[in-house]
């Protein structure tokens, strides 16, 4: 074969994307007053099992873990490789729309459905049924849940709610603070319109939460339109921007042991993918 067509068949490879089981980037500079880079230094397209990926979360040591939309059921997630490590049920598993996970500073995990409805649970072992304790937040009526973080300062899980019920808070984003024998009560609001304007999207509805540790910031991710804003430790709005086209659906969202954010896309009929965010220098 001649220079020339070995140069040409490479070319065309090139542009035919030979499908690969990760992808590399640079990604080191950060957008405007965000923690994290503007591109991702990484992304995964995950295995079939997690095609309906929805909240992310990480433990105390590092590891990460995501859930089914639709099945209790946790996955274990390397996030170097986007692999599965383990995957344990809630149950036999439950059956519900699940929308967020969350892991408290005691271990156990937290899973939410859409209408505020909670399961506390330990981890299990790979292939396990774990047993599970009941909540309700009673949240189901004024807002459809879709994001759930745990807040270590108040030892207190914070809610986001995708949409509102009220009519005069539909235009608004709101998060909610709960613990175990009290009633939820509202704990950041802010415009929909002004974090919109700020990513430059149509819209801004909150598809998952997580505070980010080091900082105390509050992340929040919007499917729809694909952004991420960013709350200071007081509830002061931040940043926000929009997200790549490359996220399909993103649906989760965790900050992982070395500051770097993980970001869960569901797969909307191919493969869901894991991107990574390196944290700005």
């Amino acid at each position: 074969m001649t220079m020339i067509k070995a140069a040409l068949l490479a070319a065309l490879l090139a542009a035919c994307g030979q499908p690969t089981e990760g992808q590399s980037g640079g990604g080191s500079s950060p957008a405007t007053g965000s923690l994290f880079a503007s591109t991702p230094a990484q992304q995964w397209r995950l295995p079939p099992e997690l095609r309906e990926i929805s909240g992310l979360a990480t433990t105390a040591d590092g590891r990460l873990f995501g859930h089914d939309d639709e099945r209790a059921v946790i996955y274990e997630i390397d996030a170097r490789s986007g692999r599965i490590v383990k995957r344990f049920s809630v149950g036999e598993p439950q059956r519900g729309d699940f929308e967020g996970l969350a892991i408290d500073d005691d271990g156990a995990f937290w899973l939410t459905t859409s209408s505020g409805q909670l399961m506390r649970f330990r981890e299990g072992a790979d292939g396990a049924r774990v047993n599970f304790e009941s909540f309700n937040t009673d949240l189901g009526p004024s807002c459809e849940v879709e994001g759930l973080a745990f807040l270590a300062a108040t030892e207190s899980l914070i809610l986001a709610c995708k949409r509102n019920e009220a009519r005069d808070m539909r235009e608004t984003v709101v998060l909610y603070q709960w613990r175990p024998g009290a009633p939820a009560q509202i704990w950041r609001s802010l415009p929909e319109a002004e974090i919109a304007r700020a990513a430059g999207v149509r819209g801004f509805r909150p598809s998952a939460v997580e505070i980010d540790p080091r900082s105390g910031r509050t992340l929040i991710l919007s499917a729809s339109d694909g952004a991420l804003a960013e709350l200071g430790a007081d509830g002061a709005f931040l940043s926000a921007r929009a997200l790549r086209a490359d996220h399909r659906q993103a649906e989760g969202l965790a900050v992982l042991a070395n500051g770097a954010l993980v970001v869960a896309d569901e797969g909307r009929g191919a493969r869901a993918a894991l991107s990574v965010y390196n944290r700005a220098p």
